[in-house]
């Protein structure tokens, strides 16, 4: 089976472009550089297996080692940038990295990093721009405690420059760890395959089938490391030959400036971007008339953002549609979602070509359509495992299935997701789905946003649901409505005892309601 590298060399545009800070770089030189990283990591006497930790945004330079190490066997180790240190050394000693390249602007004090036993490769922005470039180096070199002898993006790529290497990677090698929550809840390292990240990328454009055209591009604003961003945002319409628009840090001004300014027919979100652009009114732009299709996921997507955003596309022209999905990491980001072809409004659509969907009770059997269960899945962008070697696979009629941690149901092999598995509360015995509540919390049209928690009073758990508001509004009577919405459409051990405005939800690094960090609150 084909590697990553594999289809980027046979599929990418060669005439097209990868923008980067409004810098255009030509596919052509950007596969040039794949190659020379490579050569680069044979210089540095990598082997097969050796694994190369990225630590840095979504970027031409974390790109460029992804492919390189799935031409020659390696794994990608790719870490949020903005992780602490400390928890970046465990990182590196539990994966046994051996080189670790990360970014100056995010790491201003070099100097924590060579205690890290890594072979040590800065990269900068100058590296690929034009436009500030003086600015830029000089930020590099010293706009920060930097250390003097270490090997910078430019020198590495300059040593591969003459090696020639084979590829050594095949379909079936780990080509990037990547870190979940884990469907259970504890952090893990998800290793997947090269020949996962290829068929979800297959299922997702088996559903799409788009007539890719010179000058189309693909708007990537999710981070490379996720798994969601770098397999159906970057990975796939590089290899179908879009040109692919890189956004290191979400901003709602700089996505509009993009919209406006070619032409998008792809792009990939999770709601919490949505939402922003829309309450600061850049949404509404000209550019909506050129996209074919947004894929959202990662997050609970309510129907009102899809209604504000289909009206947005009708406003302007388009027909293009808000189409809902679902996946987790370990399914490399997606495997379920709504086309076209089939469209059912609230839900998250029937999976892609290559993948299934289940519904199972607490033994494993699959339940009837409409009664709530554990949803499972299976399919080609299936991961190889957990890095813990935990055992994370069921097995089933030959297939191996994951068990999400996710409770939901089917219709018409239509999939609805109704909450996490790990946050259900139990009160008076009852389970107890927070996204149901935050649903009909949001039915509320003046409640911008909501998160239901479990808070114990004398060892009683109750529900204490987060709301913010899109205009200033009288606390008692937002307390009142809450209340009495959630009675009128919820068991009576699922309405809140408890009702608090914020000015803003916490977000976890991924842009998602951190609700851990409201929980924590009480």
């Amino acid at each position: 089976m084909e590697t990553c590298y594999d289809r980027i060399v046979s599929g990418a545009n060669r005439n097209g472009f990868i923008d980067y800070y409004n810098h255009k770089i030509p596919i052509r030189r950007f596969l040039s550089d794949i190659e020379r990283c490579a050569g680069a990591f044979a210089q540095l006497n990598l082997r097969k297996g050796d694994v190369v930790t990225l630590y840095l945004p979504t970027c031409p330079q974390s790109l460029a080692a992804f492919y390189a190490c799935s031409k020659l066997g390696l794994v990608a180790n790719i870490i949020h940038p903005l992780v602490p240190v400390n928890l970046l050394s465990a990182n590196l000693a539990k994966t046994h990295s051996k080189v670790l390249l990360f970014y100056d602007a995010t790491v201003k004090d070099e100097r924590p990093l060579a205690q890290l036993n890594q072979v040590l490769v800065r990269c900068s922005i100058a590296d690929y721009v034009t436009f500030r470039k003086p600015a830029y180096k000089l930020y590099s070199h010293f706009g920060g405690k930097r250390l003097r002898k270490i090997i910078t993006y430019k020198k590495l790529l300059d040593s591969g420059r003459n090696v020639q290497t084979e590829p050594m990677g095949t379909g079936s090698d780990t080509v990037c760890y990547m870190h979940s929550g884990g469907t259970g809840g504890a952090p893990k390292i998800v290793k997947l395959s090269n020949n996962a990240f290829n068929g979800c990328c297959d299922g997702m454009f088996a559903m799409y089938h788009p007539d890719v055209r010179p000058g189309m591009w693909n708007l990537a604003t999710l981070p490379v490391f996720h798994a969601y961003g770098l397999c159906s945002a970057i990975h796939g319409p590089l290899w179908v030959g879009y040109n692919v628009i890189l956004v290191p840090k979400f901003n709602t001004a700089t996505v509009k400036r993009y919209l406006n300014k070619y032409d998008v027919k792809v792009w990939s979100v999770v709601p919490a971007m949505l939402k922003k652009m829309l309450a600061d009114g850049t949404f509404y732009c000209k550019g909506l008339s050129n996209l074919d299709v947004i894929w959202c996921g990662g997050d609970v997507l309510d129907e009102q953002t899809v209604e504000q955003v289909n009206g947005a596309f009708a406003r302007y022209g388009s027909s293009a549609q808000l189409m809902r999905g679902y996946g987790l990491t370990e399914m490399c980001g997606v495997c379920i979602v709504n086309n076209y072809d089939y469209y059912k409004k609230g839900s998250c659509g029937r999976p892609m070509p290559g993948n299934k969907a289940e519904i199972w009770d607490d033994d494993g059997n699959a339940v009837a359509d409409g009664v709530l269960g554990e949803i499972a899945v299976s399919g080609k962008g299936i991961m190889s495992g957990y890095l813990e070697g935990d055992d994370c696979f069921a097995q089933k009629d030959g297939a191996l299935w994951i068990k999400t941690g996710d409770v939901g149901y089917l219709d018409d092999g239509y999939l609805y997701v109704v909450d996490r598995k790990k946050r259900s509360l139990k009160i008076a015995a009852v389970n107890v789905f927070p996204a149901q509540i935050e649903a009909t919390v949001k039915q509320l049209d003046y409640v911008s946003e909501a998160c239901a928690v479990g808070v114990k009073v004398n060892g009683k758990q109750f529900v204490k649901v987060y709301v913010t508001l899109r205009a200033p509004r009288n606390a008692n009577q937002v307390k009142s409505d809450v209340i009495q919405v959630c009675r009128d459409n919820l068991i009576r051990y699922a309405v809140p005892a408890f009702v608090e405005i914020i000015a803003e939800m916490p977000r976890t690094p991924l842009g998602k309601i951190d609700y851990k960090n409201l929980e924590q609150r009480n």
